[in-house]
């Protein structure tokens, strides 16, 4: 007989099912609040196994062909029916069968392990890991090879879920919107809203009660090589009209991933997610006897409203899941002075100028960023971090003591994972320390690759490391990331796309041995602005790179939607006044101020009456800061287009909210404000403090006239 596990937590109902023959569904995944309206499945907190409760199917659907709880695909295995590039409908997935399961109870809340096993020596552990309070799981799946023969994976799912937007009476084609978050240098996190219609997973495959009832077709979006964010964002959301459920995911590789939706028979739509795979990356693992594998992880919400609701459950997520440290507490602000400053020609005395501006505006750290190592052209000799005598004439300890003795701790630019064609020290080392592909060192832009699979490369790179630490007092790195493996390396692997994966999973965990002994360290992830935003990388790292946007304007398209991508307080936003202008300064200080203010820009030109509107922004985020650590995102117009002329958004705690809002190309803006039973009973402008600007609040509508065209205003909103 068909036998259950119920789970209702953290306001999630989650049913999975286990078949006469021992195949393990997962059947529900829903708000805790649809089993309530006459739904299977209500029993508390995990009860151990019911018997198949009336109500569940529609009574006059045909019975629905398997939907395993994990696809995997072996060589030689056969696909189960016609699919296209689909990959789920593997027949090995269904040699998994169900042994036992249990929860484990830790301090993040419990996690539910399913044992499965075929009757060749392959074994599975499907993990569920829930959070107090967060209606997103931990996903992830262990395979074992306990048989005599290797079993050659070509792919292996992270989460799959076959009943994506199965709740309420319609079916999912005719309710069901698609958010495709769209992303790429200078333009990050461009969302794009989909029908699912329009996607062509439509009602013409079929209604389910005929044959076929499912299509080949799918709609898929994925990570390439080594930048996990180059094409798109690793995440997605996808909305429910009828019941107003919004679904959220995120892959958690800094590497290559997929995301795919498709559709299956009895009228059912399917979100499979996974790290590298054979079919889109050229992965292959030959799981060998006594061999373990485990998949990329993966998150997976759903929560009653839309997309700021989708966000905010993933907001949480992501705070729960990162390594605790202080930096992501405290929100320091951060001096760089690259992007609109010194572009990567620093010198002693230039350093010197602009670290008297960063202490005057309040800044708590100084990051020096690239050039500090070579005397001239330097994007392909780097390797070996050793400063230039020419630049720093009294040696750049010098500079770093004097950043110090402002009060400020020192940071240094670092591209750790590479080396440069025409640096010394890679001709002297064995290929073995560098990607390599057909008996040659892969080369991107003028650079080799550094293969952190290598323990001689990690022990090198904990030297370099720990050498600047020790002879400048580096407390913090902004450690970048400017170049891509291609396909990958084809040296002790079973796959070029294996050992890209193996490679940042070693990056990861030489990351953790690095905070280990510095835990105070503060490292800024950066992918040549945000190519490699992904949260294997943030889940280690306090601080992200936003952009390499130099355009302030351009800019607040990004700021306005970033934290769709990366927690407020880990986004780090560029705060680069080029112009002399009060409304210049004013709009790139409110670009920064719901994120992390990442202060640049042409400060040697500023005014007094620039320098101080700065200095008013820098003072406001430190009364804030530790608000924006724990406040939710909303956007209240959606997700900004480049064609928008009003851009907004905010961030939400329980009695009041802050709201950013943009003007790039009115001076009039018109902002809806829906908090649900919570009201907006005022407004104010916090920042500028002087708000020269008119505004108006009326049944929950913000009204505001600007006092130009490209101006922006940060408010404060009540809530009761």
């Amino acid at each position: 007989m068909t036998q259950n596990i119920t789970i209702q937590e953290s306001g999630l109902f989650v049913l999975f099912t286990i078949t006469d023959d021992g195949v393990v569904e997962l059947s529900r995944f829903s708000p805790c609040a649809a089993p309530s309206e006459g739904k299977a499945g209500t029993k508390k907190h995990g009860a151990e196994f019911a018997g198949e409760e009336p109500g569940f199917a529609e009574p006059s659907a045909p019975e629905l062909p398997p939907a395993p709880i994990i696809e995997l695909q072996i060589t030689g295995k056969s696909t189960r029916e016609l699919h296209g590039y689909k990959h789920n409908s593997s027949s090995a997935s269904l040699d998994l069968r169900y042994v036992r399961h249990e929860f484990i109870s830790s301090e993040k809340g419990r996690e539910l392990v399913i044992g499965l096993q075929s009757d060749y020596g392959l074994k599975a552990r499907y993990h569920m890991q829930f959070f107090h309070d967060i209606p997103v799981v931990h996903v992830c799946t262990e395979l074992e090879n306990t048989g005599s023969e290797a079993l050659p994976v070509e792919y292996v799912s992270s989460f799959l879920y076959q009943n994506l937007c199965g709740d309420g009476q319609l079916p999912y084609y005719e309710k069901t919107d698609v958010y495709v978050p769209r992303s790429s240098w200078y333009c990050e996190a461009r969302w794009q809203k989909e029908d699912i219609e329009f996607l062509n997973l439509t009602r013409m495959t079929g209604d389910g009660f005929g044959a076929p009832g499912f299509g080949n077709n799918r709609f898929a979006y994925a990570g390439q090589s080594s930048w996990s964010s180059v094409e798109y964002l690793p995440m997605g959301l996808a909305h429910d009209r009828e019941t107003d459920e919004t679904y959220c995911f995120q892959v958690e590789s800094s590497g290559q991933w997929l995301v795919e939706y498709d559709t299956e028979p009895g009228r059912r739509l399917t979100l499979a997610l996974s790290g590298p795979t054979e079919q889109e990356h050229g992965w292959w693992l030959n799981l060998r006897p006594g061999q373990t594998f485990t998949t990329v992880p993966a998150a997976f919400g759903v929560v009653k409203g839309g997309i700021s609701e989708g966000i905010g459950a993933l907001t949480k997520l992501r705070r729960a899941i990162r390594r605790p440290n202080r930096d992501d507490e405290v929100l320091h602000v951060v001096f760089n002075d690259y992007m609109n400053c010194l572009m990567g020609d620093p010198t002693e005395e230039k350093e010197k100028q602009i670290i008297d501006k960063a202490a005057e505006l309040g800044c708590e750290y100084y990051c020096m960023d690239a050039g500090w190592y070579d005397d001239g052209f330097w994007w392909d000799r780097v390797g070996e971090w050793k400063e230039s005598a020419a630049r720093f004439p009294h040696g750049m300890k010098s500079v770093c003591d004097y950043a110090r003795s402002k009060g400020m701790v020192m940071g240094l630019w670092v591209e750790i994972e590479v080396m440069g064609v025409q640096c010394k020290l890679a001709d002297t080392l064995p290929d073995s320390w560098f990607i390599c592909r057909h008996g040659r060192r892969h080369i991107d832009h003028g650079r080799y690759l550094l293969d952190f699979r290598n323990p001689d490369v990690r022990r090198y790179c904990t030297d370099v490391i720990e050498r600047l630490i020790h002879d400048y007092g580096a407390g913090y790195f902004k450690i970048d990331y400017n170049v891509t493996m291609g396909c990958g390396s084809d040296l002790n692997t079973d796959s070029c796309s294996g050992a890209i994966l193996d490679h940042w999973r070693a990056l990861h965990q030489w990351y953790e041995d690095l905070f280990r002994a510095h835990p105070d360290l503060v490292i800024e992830n950066c992918g040549s602005g945000a190519m490699r935003m992904d949260y294997g990388m943030l889940r280690v790292l306090s601080l992200q790179s936003t952009s390499d946007q130099t355009d302030c304007y351009y800019n607040s398209y990004i700021a306005s939607s970033i934290a769709s991508g990366v927690t407020p307080e880990q986004g780090g936003m560029w705060v680069y006044p080029y112009e002399d202008d009060r409304e210049h300064v004013i709009y790139n200080m409110v670009n920064g101020l719901l994120l992390r203010p990442y202060m640049s820009g042409m400060v040697w030109k500023l005014g007094e009456e620039s320098m101080a509107l700065l200095k008013e922004g820098i003072a406001l985020y430190k009364k804030i800061r530790l608000e924006v650590g724990r406040a939710l995102p909303f956007f209240p117009l959606g997700f900004n287009t480049i064609h928008d002329q009003v851009l907004s958004w905010g961030l939400r705690l329980e009695d009041h909210a802050y709201l950013a809002v943009f003007t790039p190309k009115t001076d009039t803006a018109v902002v809806p404000l829906d908090f649900g039973e919570k009201k907006v009973c005022s407004a104010q402008v916090l920042y500028p403090a002087a708000a020269d600007c008119a505004y108006h609040l009326e049944d929950g509508t913000l009204r505001i006239k600007m006092p130009q065209e490209k101006a922006a205003r940060l408010f404060r909103l009540e809530l009761s």
